[in-house]
């Protein structure tokens, strides 16, 4: 399709837009609103159901876009029940799979099963982190077709089966999350700390704790103080200052949204490194097989029709 490159140029250059501003409210005050998450959906379902017309089965892009359209109102809005919600667009998607075998309907559904389980388990803490996630997933069930694009580390298959688009924005998000663990762990080794919790908590007064992005990480209880896990709780503050204490044991609350977005324009800009792990050596390895590239719709589709 002539408009395909069009098309993948308008959603990636977006995305990152809405990312970027994302990540500037994460960093501002550690809270992102909900449209950031419902404008990736929207643009990225649109364009993507787009892409797939005449490439997949219409019964296939019907479901796509409405299974889709069911998880991102779940992951939106509280009045959409997820015992509502999961079980009716696993019902669209299973129902267009049985007649059209498109396994590529699989994939967006199952990247947002597994940040939400994620999410729900404590993997991923913040719940801006997670919608970012799960509605990359519901917007990119394959990697851009940009001429030009990535510039070095391009999807291989079958790595990328596994590192879709999502998987491979939150592995380089991770990465970078590393700078800032290493600037606290120089600032503890400044003050003469060590061991424990070097590279992930510092120690600072009770008053700095209530002004500052924070986790506390203690309490006093039973007349004495003890370690918790990571809580927002004021009371904690409160009780250790009655008690006579004016320090705290915190860990500091890092803007993953903002990491998110440059994992983003990372991924889609210079690629993942990792393929590079996986990639076979010889003439024209690096890129996807044709009857898999991406600008066919999803690397699955043609594969496993």
């Amino acid at each position: 399709m002539w408009y395909a490159s069009l098309l993948w140029s308008f959603l990636t250059a977006f995305t990152a837009a809405v990312l970027i501003s994302a990540g500037a409210w994460d960093v501002r005050i550690r809270r992102v609103p909900d449209w950031h998450w419902a404008a990736v959906s929207a643009a990225g379902i649109a364009c993507a159901s787009m892409l797939w017309l005449g490439s997949v089965p219409d019964v296939s892009v019907a479901a796509y876009a409405i299974s889709s359209a069911v998880l991102a109102a779940y992951m939106l809005s509280e009045k959409v029940p997820g015992a509502v919600a999961i079980p009716l667009a696993a019902a669209v998607i299973a129902g267009a799979y049985a007649e059209t075998g498109c396994a590529a309907l699989l994939g967006p559904p199952a990247a947002f099963a597994a940040f939400l389980c994620m999410y729900a388990s404590g993997l991923i803490r913040g719940g801006a982190d997670a919608k970012a996630l799960m509605s990359l997933s519901l917007a990119f069930p394959a990697y851009p077709a940009i001429s030009g694009l990535p510039l070095y580390w391009a999807p291989s298959w079958p790595a990328s089966a596994v590192f879709c688009l999502p998987v491979s924005v939150l592995s380089l998000a991770a990465m970078f999350t590393v700078a800032p663990m290493l600037l606290l762990g120089v600032r503890n080794a400044f003050h003469g700390t060590s061991g424990r919790g070097m590279f992930t908590e510092c120690v600072m007064p009770t008053g700095k704790a209530r002004a500052s992005f924070v986790w506390t990480l203690e309490d006093h209880m039973g007349g004495k103080v003890v370690r918790t896990a990571p809580s927002e709780d004021p009371g904690a503050l409160d009780r250790l200052e009655e008690a006579g204490i004016r320090t705290v044991r915190a860990t500091p609350m890092v803007p993953f949204v903002a990491f998110i977005a440059a994992g983003f324009l990372a991924t889609a800009v210079l690629g993942n490194p990792l393929f590079a792990l996986f990639r076979e050596k010889g003439p024209g390895c690096g890129r996807l097989p044709d009857l898999v590239r991406p600008d066919t719709g999803l690397a699955f589709v043609n594969r496993y029709k």
